[in-house]
């Protein structure tokens, strides 16, 4: 049996929906997944429907369930030194054993569960989300261990918005509550509301930690200069400078393959100046990555003159999310805003 898509919300720069018909819950940054019980044998999915059981042996004691469901959440790590995407981000992608063992000690996850899709062999997908939420409050979920969290919801969303944006959280997701489950589909009874906006860029250079020449420091991002000509010229306009956001690992895998596409040619139609430039490695403009920022989705800078780092005033407080093999650098400036297929979350 196919694994079933995840249902997925809709952006919406209007802010949170208010009246009666909504409900709300905290917009949460991490990896969306789906966990199947059957027979009290566990799979997990992720969004795309890929089996990655093995990456997350805190969920495989299910012992606490019932023997027959479909849930649908998110799981989120939390750690002394971390948080947020940038904390659970060495957890994905993992198959070796060791390594496992080792990131569920340092990086131990969260399932935060917001939805009950099959139950004793009853699909639920058609009832409104209210007594889908009704019966998941009653499959126990808090008598397991502390990797299973069934957090609340909220029916003053004004009031979710501000404290997750004292609180530093990624922001909030409102569910019409009548609304059946419609995987895979984003038709509007989902809306999230980040306090964040991402864009996905083109990589057209990086530069070096400062006093070291093997590890990577930060990337210049751009957009296509000219989508027309591209393909013949690939030359950038330049969007920001980010350096924070990925682990050492995941820098390390990145730098290989930028070296495998450095070039001495500057892909940037205005070239950045300043030391940081001088330092910098160019790189054919073949790979994408997904910025995430405060402020407005990254307009470009000017094109008549190259910029220093502090005229990056566009974007705030970049951070690398990951790279985007599955968007090309012609698709990738039609991505400048947290919407669909952007986020890994309810999103």
């Amino acid at each position: 049996m196919e694994p079933m898509r995840p249902m997925l919300a809709v952006h919406s720069p209007a802010g949170v929906p208010r009246g009666d018909e909504w409900v709300h819950e905290v917009k949460w940054d991490g990896i969306r997944l789906m966990v199947e019980v059957v027979d009290g044998r566990v799979r997990l999915t992720n969004r795309n429907g890929v089996d990655v059981t093995v990456t997350y042996p805190e969920l495989h004691d299910v012992s606490h369930l019932p023997a027959d469901l479909l849930l649908d959440g998110e799981v989120v790590v939390a750690t002394a030194d971390a948080s947020g995407f940038a904390a659970v981000m060495p957890r994905m992608h993992q198959r070796d054993p060791r390594r496992i063992t080792q990131l569920a000690a340092s990086h131990p996850v969260q399932y935060m569960v917001f939805d009950l899709l099959r139950l004793d062999g009853r699909d639920l997908t058609r009832l409104p989300l209210t007594e889908r939420r009704a019966l998941l409050d009653e499959v126990g979920l808090g008598s397991g261990s502390s990797a299973w969290q069934l957090p609340p919801q909220y029916d003053d969303g004004d009031l979710l918005a501000q404290a997750t944006l004292e609180a530093g959280l990624e922001g909030v997701v409102s569910k019409r509550r009548s609304s059946p489950y419609a995987p895979g589909a984003r038709n509007g009874d989902w809306v999230k509301v980040p306090h964040r906006s991402e864009f996905v860029g083109v990589i057209g250079g990086w530069v070096p930690e400062a006093g070291s020449t093997r590890r990577l420091g930060a990337l210049w991002i751009g957009h296509p200069h000219d989508e027309t000509t591209f393909d013949d010229d690939g030359l950038l306009h330049l969007v920001t400078r980010a350096g924070s956001g990925l682990g050492h690992r995941e820098r390390d895998d990145l730098l290989g393959v930028l070296r495998e596409i450095e070039t001495d040619r500057c892909p940037f139609v205005v070239p950045p100046v300043g030391p940081d430039a001088r330092r910098t490695h160019w790189v054919e403009p073949l790979l994408c990555v997904q910025v995430r920022h405060l402020g407005s989705p990254g307009a470009p800078l000017s094109r008549d003159r190259a910029q220093t780092p502090s005229e990056f005033g566009q974007l705030r407080q970049p951070v690398l999310r990951r790279l985007r093999p599955d968007v090309t650098p012609l698709e990738a400036s039609a991505i400048t805003f947290d919407e669909g297929g952007v986020s890994a979350d309810q999103g």
